[in-house]
């Protein structure tokens, strides 16, 4: 009897023992079924050798890693990050990848730093407009990338939507383009009332441009959306008729204005199609003609030129024809293909109008004989009128390629006739104070009328 006593004992003892270990090991640990991944979802995570905050740290995570989870233990769970074992926050896991997606940056500048804090060193400094992945996102900062580059930016400088870019013209003579959002940061242009630029972002105080191919901040305040009234009253508007074409003439005068610059392309999307570069003058050359034929051409714009005209006898209006056919051979070698010539007839260089007459004449003879014909004359309508004869001119020419006049009369005339007139014009020079993006300042604006052949 003792001894099934001691035998009941012994195994009551052994079972006590056997669930008080068991319950021990419950209250500890809750063994999963089978490991699964998760995502840190928090900017850092230690991973601990224990499950508390009181033991040392293995290694720490980041936002966005992932890690196997093979058990729980309270608030914590066993985790393997790489080659490390050890134990992290539950409530920074998530069995759910985080959905990146794409947004855009709304301050002019945006640093990209190491961690989510303006105490860790800045990786890179991002754009108004940059857009960029967001990996990941906290209360105050989101993971970023861009451009091969990962780290933290504040959430509240980015939208989910692009700005909406839109068209606004330029209140003040001198608006400076600068390379950020501050006076302090050199000017990268200078631009003049009525130029038109493309808003591509706004702050507070300045506005993210595009102005030609120079982008840059302006201040806000001197930009409108109404384009501002033209001042004179020289025409904005002239009347078109089928196939009629815009276009500017130029010269180095613009090159100046723009500290060298002039942007064809955002010439070509102001609406234009063609330009008249100056080539020459007396016996002299325009030293910008070459290149911006070649950068008009490369932006689509038909290109077409003109002499300015001094020659007092013949053989000097041959001479300023010889100058002139060998800038446009110039232009020809860079592969520019250069449509109408025209010489530009505006001071009777002392001569009576019979001489000057025949002085324009020797001069489209000898670019007939250097091998050009399309060629035309430029003028103002009083010029025409009265200093030279335009009947006898034209009257010599042969009928193809046809010999085109280019009238330059702007007192606000509603036809490209105009009152006195009493010959229709190919083109009509409308305007001496037009402004277009890609030019600085004021430019002659032109439309040409004859379709017949085309640009």
């Amino acid at each position: 009897m003792k001894q099934r006593a001691r035998r009941f004992i012994s195994g009551f003892l052994f079972l006590t023992l056997v669930i008080l270990s068991l319950s021990f090991s419950v209250g500890d640990t809750t063994h999963a079924s089978s490991s699964y991944s998760s995502y840190v979802t928090s900017y850092t995570l230690k991973v601990r050798s224990k499950a508390s905050t009181h033991y040392r740290t293995l290694r720490t995570l980041a936002m966005g890693n992932k890690v196997t989870v093979t058990s729980k233990v309270g608030k914590y769970s066993r985790i393997k990050y790489g080659s490390t074992t050890g134990y992290v926050q539950t409530q920074y896991l998530s069995r759910s990848k985080y959905k990146s997606f794409s947004a855009y940056v709304t301050s002019y500048t945006l640093k990209v730093r190491s961690q989510a804090s303006v105490h860790y060193s800045t990786k890179r400094t991002l754009a108004m407009g940059n857009k960029v992945t967001v990996l990941g996102k906290g209360n105050k900062y989101a993971l970023v990338s861009y451009g091969g580059t990962t780290g933290y930016v504040q959430n509240i400088y980015l939208n989910t939507r692009p700005f909406q870019a839109y068209n606004a013209y330029v209140t003040s003579n001198t608006l400076k383009i600068r390379s950020n959002a501050s006076v302090h940061y050199t000017t990268k242009l200078v631009m003049m009332i009525n130029n038109r630029v493309t808003v591509t972002g706004k702050g507070n105080k300045y506005a993210q441009v595009k102005f030609g191919n120079i982008s840059g901040y302006v201040l806000a305040a001197y930009l409108t959306t109404t384009q501002p009234v033209s001042y004179g009253n020289q025409p904005t508007d002239p009347p078109r008729t089928n196939g009629s074409q815009f276009g500017l003439d130029i010269s180095h005068y613009q090159n100046d204005a723009g500290n060298g610059q002039i942007d064809f392309n955002a010439i070509k999307q102001d609406g234009n199609s063609f330009i008249i570069a100056k080539a020459s003058e007396g016996g002299g050359t325009d030293g910008t003609f070459v290149d911006n034929a070649v950068a008009a051409n490369q932006a689509g714009l038909t290109v077409d030129a003109y002499h300015f005209f001094h020659a007092t006898d013949i053989p000097g209006a041959q001479n300023e024809a010889n100058v002139f056919s060998n800038q446009i051979h110039a232009a020809n070698a860079k592969g520019v293909q250069v449509h109408y010539l025209f010489i530009d007839v505006e001071t009777t260089n002392g001569v009576d109008k019979d001489t000057l007459t025949n002085n324009v004449l020797a001069f489209i003879n000898q670019m007939r004989a250097n091998g050009f014909n399309q060629l035309g004359i430029y003028s103002n309508l009083a010029f025409f009128n009265g200093s030279v004869d335009l009947p006898k001119i034209t009257a010599a020419q042969p009928a193809q390629p046809k010999f085109l006049v280019w009238l330059a009369r702007y007192r606000g005339q509603e036809t490209n006739q105009g009152p006195g007139a009493n010959f229709n014009v190919d083109i009509w020079q409308y305007t001496s104070s037009g402004t277009s993006s890609g030019v600085v300042g004021a430019v002659d604006k032109n439309i040409w009328y004859y379709t017949i052949n085309g640009l």
